[in-house]
């Protein structure tokens, strides 16, 4: 993909690259790196961008467009966690970089949506050759996980607190 200066801006402003300064020329390079894996992807509204439950293997990066964010009940219904705006410099699908597993929410195209792909595994192949690159993205999701990690077991605490009191009678 051609590396235009606004694209670079763009990817600076992403959390997973956010400690890639674009005044710092090698920080530039490795930013142009990865803009050379990217592939735009267009998607039109309605359609589903990542489907929750599916096998991941790409990160998408919202370039243009608002998308919904939903997730599964178990009963199978579908509820909105999100909608997400390209100004807000989202991503979704993560953990594509780091391992293949299947994908925990579903995200929409509410507008037309042009989107850049990341490949997971021509990410890793770029890593190995930019370590500076890797240890950056690797930290930023690595945060965002325990993130997630210590919001699902406040939840858990939450729930195992609601059913002793259902038990108890409270």
């Amino acid at each position: 993909m051609e590396c235009k200066p606004e694209l670079i801006e763009k990817l600076s402003k992403i959390e997973i690259f956010s400690d890639l300064d674009i005044h710092n020329k090698e920080h530039v390079r490795l930013l142009e790196t990865v803009c050379e894996i990217l592939e735009p992807v267009t998607f039109t509204a309605g359609e589903i961008i990542i489907r929750e439950g599916d096998l991941g293997d790409s990160l998408y990066i919202l370039y243009e467009g608002t998308v919904q964010v939903r997730r599964k009940t178990p009963n199978e219904d579908q509820f909105a966690v999100a909608n997400l705006s390209d100004h807000q410099n989202v991503f979704f699908g993560e953990v594509a970089l780091v391992d293949k597993d299947t994908r925990s929410a579903s995200v929409y195209a509410l507008t037309d949506c042009n989107t850049l792909k990341l490949d997971g595994e021509k990410f890793k192949e770029l890593c190995k050759n930019e370590f500076e690159l890797g240890y950056y993205v690797m930290y930023r999701i690595s945060q965002r996980i325990a993130g997630a990690l210590r919001r699902s077991n406040k939840d858990l605490m939450l729930l195992y607190e609601a059913l002793l009191d259902e038990v108890h009678g409270e």
